[in-house]
Protein backbone atom coordinates (compact mmCIF):
# COMPACT_ATOMS: atom_id res chain seq x y z
CA UNK A 1 0.00 0.00 0.00
CA UNK A 2 1.08 3.26 -0.62
CA UNK A 3 2.34 5.63 2.21
CA UNK A 4 -0.60 8.15 2.70
CA UNK A 5 1.91 11.46 2.34
CA UNK A 6 2.70 9.42 -1.20
CA UNK A 7 -0.70 8.85 -1.93
CA UNK A 8 -1.76 12.47 -1.04
CA UNK A 9 0.39 14.15 -3.56
CA UNK A 10 -0.14 11.30 -6.11
CA UNK A 11 -4.25 12.05 -5.65
CA UNK A 12 -3.76 16.12 -5.97
CA UNK A 13 -1.39 15.05 -9.16
CA UNK A 14 -3.72 13.63 -10.90
CA UNK A 15 -7.01 16.22 -9.85
CA UNK A 16 -4.92 18.98 -11.21
CA UNK A 17 -3.74 17.53 -14.48
CA UNK A 18 -7.52 16.02 -14.90
CA UNK A 19 -8.53 19.78 -14.75
CA UNK A 20 -6.02 20.70 -17.10
CA UNK A 21 -7.47 17.58 -19.69
CA UNK A 22 -10.58 19.37 -19.16
CA UNK A 23 -9.35 23.17 -19.93
CA UNK A 24 -7.47 21.70 -23.16
CA UNK A 25 -10.64 19.46 -24.21
CA UNK A 26 -12.52 22.58 -24.03
CA UNK A 27 -15.16 22.22 -21.03
CA UNK A 28 -17.64 24.45 -21.31
CA UNK A 29 -17.24 24.86 -17.35
CA UNK A 30 -14.99 27.14 -15.02
CA UNK A 31 -13.59 25.63 -11.91
CA UNK A 32 -16.64 26.44 -9.96
CA UNK A 33 -18.78 24.98 -12.39
CA UNK A 34 -19.92 28.01 -13.90
CA UNK A 35 -20.65 28.67 -17.59
CA UNK A 36 -17.35 29.83 -18.71
CA UNK A 37 -17.34 32.51 -21.64
CA UNK A 38 -15.70 32.11 -25.05
CA UNK A 39 -12.16 32.47 -24.39
CA UNK A 40 -12.60 33.01 -20.81
CA UNK A 41 -8.82 31.41 -20.19
CA UNK A 42 -5.92 32.38 -21.79
CA UNK A 43 -7.22 34.15 -24.58
CA UNK A 44 -8.27 36.54 -21.65
CA UNK A 45 -4.61 37.55 -20.80
CA UNK A 46 -3.11 40.31 -22.58
CA UNK A 47 0.80 41.32 -21.68
CA UNK A 48 3.56 43.07 -22.90
CA UNK A 49 6.92 43.25 -20.78
CA UNK A 50 5.54 45.80 -18.25
CA UNK A 51 1.49 44.85 -18.04
CA UNK A 52 -0.63 42.43 -17.70
CA UNK A 53 -4.54 42.86 -18.19
CA UNK A 54 -7.33 40.37 -17.88
CA UNK A 55 -9.88 41.64 -20.97
CA UNK A 56 -13.37 41.14 -21.02
CA UNK A 57 -16.30 42.29 -23.49
CA UNK A 58 -20.19 42.27 -22.44
CA UNK A 59 -22.81 43.10 -24.25
CA UNK A 60 -26.89 43.00 -23.12
CA UNK A 61 -28.37 40.32 -22.54
CA UNK A 62 -28.81 36.63 -20.64
CA UNK A 63 -26.91 33.48 -21.13
CA UNK A 64 -28.76 29.76 -20.34
CA UNK A 65 -28.10 28.94 -16.86
CA UNK A 66 -26.74 32.45 -15.56
CA UNK A 67 -28.80 34.99 -13.40
CA UNK A 68 -26.31 38.25 -14.93
CA UNK A 69 -27.72 41.01 -17.46
CA UNK A 70 -24.66 40.61 -19.25
CA UNK A 71 -22.86 37.86 -21.51
CA UNK A 72 -19.52 37.91 -21.43
CA UNK A 73 -16.83 37.36 -24.31
CA UNK A 74 -13.41 38.04 -25.01
CA UNK A 75 -11.64 37.96 -28.50
CA UNK A 76 -14.55 37.19 -30.27
CA UNK A 77 -17.58 39.13 -29.78
CA UNK A 78 -20.70 36.89 -32.28
CA UNK A 79 -23.03 40.28 -33.14
CA UNK A 80 -22.29 43.94 -33.28
CA UNK A 81 -24.23 46.03 -30.75
CA UNK A 82 -23.54 48.26 -27.37
CA UNK A 83 -20.00 46.81 -26.03
CA UNK A 84 -18.97 47.00 -22.20
CA UNK A 85 -14.96 46.43 -22.13
CA UNK A 86 -13.19 45.89 -19.16
CA UNK A 87 -9.32 45.63 -17.88
CA UNK A 88 -8.30 44.05 -14.68
CA UNK A 89 -4.91 45.02 -13.99
CA UNK A 90 -3.16 42.24 -12.61
CA UNK A 91 -0.54 44.50 -11.24
CA UNK A 92 -1.69 46.31 -8.35
CA UNK A 93 0.88 49.49 -8.83
CA UNK A 94 -0.98 50.27 -11.92
CA UNK A 95 -3.88 51.43 -9.27
CA UNK A 96 -1.89 53.95 -9.25
CA UNK A 97 -1.04 54.92 -12.35
CA UNK A 98 -3.15 57.14 -14.81
CA UNK A 99 -4.48 54.87 -17.49
CA UNK A 100 -6.00 56.21 -20.99
CA UNK A 101 -8.04 54.27 -23.09
CA UNK A 102 -8.55 54.41 -26.96
CA UNK A 103 -11.21 52.16 -29.08
CA UNK A 104 -9.77 51.83 -32.25
CA UNK A 105 -10.44 50.26 -35.86
CA UNK A 106 -7.99 47.32 -36.79
CA UNK A 107 -7.14 47.69 -40.73
CA UNK A 108 -4.78 44.98 -42.35
CA UNK A 109 -2.14 46.85 -43.91
CA UNK A 110 -1.47 44.82 -47.60
CA UNK A 111 2.48 45.92 -47.48
CA UNK A 112 3.04 43.82 -44.36
CA UNK A 113 -0.15 41.49 -44.47
CA UNK A 114 -0.79 42.51 -40.52
CA UNK A 115 -3.44 44.62 -38.90
CA UNK A 116 -2.32 47.85 -37.33
CA UNK A 117 -4.32 50.74 -35.71
CA UNK A 118 -6.90 52.97 -37.82
CA UNK A 119 -9.71 55.86 -36.98
CA UNK A 120 -10.25 56.43 -33.56
CA UNK A 121 -13.43 55.83 -32.51
CA UNK A 122 -13.67 56.19 -29.17
CA UNK A 123 -11.48 57.92 -26.11
CA UNK A 124 -11.29 57.76 -22.57
CA UNK A 125 -8.69 60.32 -21.04
CA UNK A 126 -6.24 59.39 -18.77
CA UNK A 127 -7.43 58.86 -15.20
CA UNK A 128 -6.57 56.64 -11.73
CA UNK A 129 -8.44 53.38 -11.41
CA UNK A 130 -8.34 52.96 -7.85
CA UNK A 131 -10.29 49.67 -7.97
CA UNK A 132 -7.82 47.95 -10.72
CA UNK A 133 -10.31 48.01 -13.55
CA UNK A 134 -10.12 50.24 -16.17
CA UNK A 135 -13.19 50.72 -19.09
CA UNK A 136 -15.35 52.17 -21.55
CA UNK A 137 -18.18 51.62 -23.43
CA UNK A 138 -19.07 51.60 -27.69
CA UNK A 139 -21.14 51.09 -29.66
CA UNK A 140 -19.91 48.84 -32.73
CA UNK A 141 -22.36 48.93 -35.46
CA UNK A 142 -20.31 47.45 -38.39
CA UNK A 143 -18.63 43.81 -38.13
CA UNK A 144 -15.14 44.07 -38.30
CA UNK A 145 -11.86 43.68 -36.17
CA UNK A 146 -11.30 46.20 -33.25
CA UNK A 147 -9.13 46.94 -30.36
CA UNK A 148 -8.43 48.86 -27.02
CA UNK A 149 -5.27 50.23 -26.35
CA UNK A 150 -4.73 51.28 -23.34
CA UNK A 151 -1.52 53.72 -22.25
CA UNK A 152 -0.51 53.97 -18.92
CA UNK A 153 1.45 57.08 -17.81
CA UNK A 154 0.94 60.92 -18.28
CA UNK A 155 4.56 61.41 -19.33
CA UNK A 156 5.05 64.20 -22.80
CA UNK A 157 7.02 60.52 -24.58
CA UNK A 158 5.07 57.81 -24.36
CA UNK A 159 6.73 54.90 -25.58
CA UNK A 160 6.06 51.78 -26.72
CA UNK A 161 5.76 49.39 -23.67
CA UNK A 162 4.22 51.47 -22.32
CA UNK A 163 1.24 50.99 -24.13
CA UNK A 164 -0.78 47.81 -24.47
CA UNK A 165 -2.62 46.96 -27.24
CA UNK A 166 -5.85 44.42 -27.10
CA UNK A 167 -7.32 43.30 -30.57
CA UNK A 168 -10.75 41.61 -30.53
CA UNK A 169 -13.56 40.77 -33.21
CA UNK A 170 -17.22 41.85 -33.87
CA UNK A 171 -19.41 39.51 -35.87
CA UNK A 172 -15.75 38.03 -37.23
CA UNK A 173 -13.43 34.89 -37.00
CA UNK A 174 -10.52 36.91 -34.89
CA UNK A 175 -7.46 37.06 -37.34
CA UNK A 176 -5.60 36.66 -33.98
CA UNK A 177 -7.19 33.29 -33.28
CA UNK A 178 -4.38 30.80 -31.84
CA UNK A 179 -6.28 28.18 -32.94
CA UNK A 180 -6.26 24.15 -31.76
CA UNK A 181 -2.76 23.97 -31.25
CA UNK A 182 -2.51 25.54 -27.73
CA UNK A 183 -5.01 22.79 -26.12
CA UNK A 184 -3.38 19.57 -28.33
CA UNK A 185 -0.22 20.32 -26.68
CA UNK A 186 -1.81 21.29 -23.08
CA UNK A 187 -3.69 18.01 -23.51
CA UNK A 188 -0.31 16.04 -25.07
CA UNK A 189 1.44 17.55 -21.66
CA UNK A 190 -1.40 16.10 -19.38
CA UNK A 191 -1.50 12.70 -20.53
CA UNK A 192 2.25 11.95 -20.23
CA UNK A 193 2.12 13.40 -16.87
CA UNK A 194 -0.91 11.05 -16.35
CA UNK A 195 1.54 8.40 -17.72
CA UNK A 196 3.81 8.89 -15.31
CA UNK A 197 2.07 9.00 -12.56
CA UNK A 198 0.71 5.63 -13.65
CA UNK A 199 4.08 4.16 -13.65
CA UNK A 200 5.02 5.56 -10.55
CA UNK A 201 2.39 3.89 -8.87
CA UNK A 202 2.62 1.18 -10.43
CA UNK A 203 6.93 0.74 -9.51
CA UNK A 204 5.92 2.01 -5.98
CA UNK A 205 3.51 -0.87 -5.67
CA UNK A 206 5.94 -3.59 -7.49
CA UNK A 207 8.77 -2.58 -5.15
CA UNK A 208 6.62 -2.72 -1.19
CA UNK A 209 5.46 -6.42 -3.12
CA UNK A 210 9.09 -7.78 -3.43
CA UNK A 211 10.36 -6.20 -0.03
CA UNK A 212 7.23 -8.22 1.62
CA UNK A 213 7.76 -11.47 -0.23
CA UNK A 214 11.62 -11.20 0.58
CA UNK A 215 11.22 -10.34 4.06
CA UNK A 216 9.00 -12.29 5.10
Amino acid sequence: MLKGWTMKWVLTAVMLMSASIAVAAGDPRDSNKRLAYNGSSMECLVANDFYAVHFTALQPGKQTGEKTEFVKYCREIPSTGMLYLTLDMLDRDVRTTPIALRVVEDVLDPATGKYKSGETLKEEPARIYKSGTADTHIEITRAGHYAVIATFGQDEVIGEDDQLKIPFSVGAESPHKSGDMPKKIAFGMAALFMLFVGWFIFNHIRKTKKFVIENP
